[in-house]
């Protein structure tokens, strides 16, 4: 009986010092930047408003990865430097 009362308290302490699991990175949330131009600012709010834990800013040309990433934002911009799309990945 003092097994269950032990064991008891610690399965509730475990579930309480687990993380909760952070939601993937949701592009739509963050389109009100698209047609900007590109800036640091405007790439912070995108990640937030995603709820991502990163943005990468993709230009015309570049060579990035191509490992996906749930919570990776990629905001894509055009020769002019405006957001052109977003995408999470």
């Amino acid at each position: 009986m003092s097994g269950l009362l032990t064991l008891a308290p610690i399965s509730g302490l475990a579930q309480h010092a687990t993380a909760p699991a952070q939601q993937t990175c949701v592009a739509g949330e963050a389109r009100s930047v698209a047609g900007q131009p590109y800036s640091l600012e405007l790439a912070v709010r995108a990640r937030r408003a995603a709820g991502a834990r990163e943005a990468r800013k993709i230009e015309p040309g570049g060579a990035y990865t191509t490992d996906p990433d749930a919570y990776r934002l990629n905001i894509e911009v055009d020769r002019a430097g405006a957001v052109r799309d977003l995408r999470c990945g």
